[in-house]
This record gives C-alpha cells, sequence and structure tokens, in this order.
C-alpha cells in the first residue's frame, strides 16, 4: 500500500459534510418547535380555554350538545374541570331574536357541583375576576330541534 493511500482514508468532502451538520442541526430545531406545543405548560392557552375545550367535548354527542337530555352538570366530567378552581358554566341558545339560558352549572374547587348557588341566586354568571371563555356551539332543545347556541365557562381562584 502506498503512503498516499493511507492518508485519503475516511476524509470527505466538505460540502457533503456541511450539508449532513446543516440537516442534523435542523432537525434537532424542528423535534424543538414541535416539543414547545406538545409539552404541557408551553401554550399560550388559558386554563379557561382548556376547560371550555374539555367541557364542550363532555357535552357533546355527534357535535350536538342534547340540553334535553337533562341537568347541564350531569354531563360534565370532574377530569375536565381546572384542579382548584371554581367553574361556571352556562349554555344559551338564541331564538327569534332572543337569548335564552338552557342550563347553567357551578362547580367548586374541589370538581363537586354547586348547583345551590345557582338556584339560591348566589352566583349568576362568573364574577368579575374569573378568566371567561365562550364560543359557538350546536345545541338541540328537543329532538330534531337544533339551534345555534353559546357555551360559556368562567374560571375563578377559590
Amino acid at each position: 500500500m502506498s503512503r498516499s493511500s493511507m492518508s485519503d482514508r475516511g476524509q470527505t468532502d466538505p460540502l457533503a459534510a456541511l450539508v449532513a451538520v446543516s440537516a442534523l442541526i435542523a432537525g434537532i430545531g424542528l423535534y424543538g418547535l414541535y416539543l414547545t406545543d406538545t409539552l404541557p405548560g408551553t401554550t399560550d392557552r388559558t386554563t379557561e380555554t382548556t376547560a371550555l375545550e374539555r367541557i364542550a367535548d363532555d357535552l357533546e354527542s355527534d357535535g350536538v350538545v342534547r340540553a334535553y337530555d337533562g341537568d347541564l352538570a350531569g354531563g360534565i366530567e370532574t377530569e375536565s374541570l381546572p384542579h382548584g378552581r371554581n367553574v361556571y358554566v352556562r349554555l344559551t341558545t338564541v331564538a327569534d331574536g332572543r337569548e335564552s339560558v338552557v342550563g347553567t352549572a357551578a362547580f367548586g374547587t374541589d370538581g363537586t357541583s354547586r348547583q345551590s348557588a345557582i338556584d339560591d341566586e348566589e352566583l349568576d354568571g362568573p364574577p368579575d375576576e374569573a378568566g371567561v371563555a365562550e364560543r359557538s356551539i350546536a345545541v338541540a332543545t328537543a329532538p330534531g330541534d337544533v339551534r345555534r347556541g353559546t357555551l360559556l365557562v368562567g374560571v375563578w381562584n377559590g
């Protein structure tokens, strides 16, 4: 073996090495961006927005909230509520240009229903310090009678 052939072993073209290193860095950067969107605590979502989406998922069946099925609080799972926070939920519909409340629910910091606070008119909506989120939702007030509605969720410290 000649001395010149030994010195060429294990070497690569500088351009190919730069391309490989650049691809590796780009891959690590994309992976980092993916992680910031999926790890908890790294998004811009608020507690009330997250609670709204979870509560809507609990209440919706085939894209419609069946308000005629019973009480609103019964359809909301405790796991959907933010821990250590009070929650107020209101479901409204619009008929003939008028908004009417279809159902309300309130939950304490431990996730138990506080319907008595609403019935006793102690709580008529979320307090001023609450973070509030709302979204449009389809509401069935009777079988086959689906209307546009709004789901409002208020979250505040206990």
